[in-house]
């Protein structure tokens, strides 16, 4: 594997401290207690050989995870992370991006709020329109009614007129 730093070192030496951990070597006491039947020097050498199997199991699963990491070429994608993570770091640009989206963000919700504004002023006119309407309606209803008061009244001073000649 081609010597990779930064994450992917971070990555391989945590993986190695996890299978450490979990590959424990068992102590003597552990495979005495295990077998109290075996004699010493069975348990001893059974001590040994499970102290080879962990040591080799441990390098083979570090192996295997090296060849599975060179397959999927995770340390050219950790480094190409890496430095797409430090050119956003020096960009300065990057930063206002946030910014850019902030301003966005409030310009959108003055847009609204000013779009409600206006709806809740066209509200009112068209309120304050219908009520003109209804008063303009009545005057007209009030002036047909005075024209035909003034017509009643005409009619009536025109029969008196006739019933006074007779």
């Amino acid at each position: 594997m081609a010597a990779a730093t930064g994450t992917y070192d971070k990555l391989d030496k945590s993986f190695k401290i996890a299978a450490r951990f979990i590959l424990t070597a068992v102590s003597r006491k552990d495979v005495n207690d295990a077998f109290p039947s075996f004699t010493d020097a069975q348990r001893e050498l059974l001590h040994r050989l499970f102290i080879y199997v962990l040591k080799s199991l441990h390098r083979n699963i570090v192996e295997e995870f090296r060849n599975f990491c060179d397959e999927i070429k995770i340390a050219t994608a950790l480094d190409k992370i890496d430095q797409f993570v430090e050119e956003q770091t020096l960009d300065v640009l990057s930063s206002d991006k946030t910014s850019i989206e902030d301003i966005k963000e409030s310009t959108s919700k003055k847009k609204k709020d000013e779009i409600e504004l206006l709806k809740g002023l066209l509200e009112k006119t068209q309120e304050s329109n219908n009520a003109m309407k209804a008063r303009i309606e009545h005057m007209k209803q009030e002036e047909d009614l005075n024209d035909t008061r003034k017509s009643s009244k005409r009619r009536i001073s025109m029969i008196q007129e006739i019933f006074s000649r007779s």
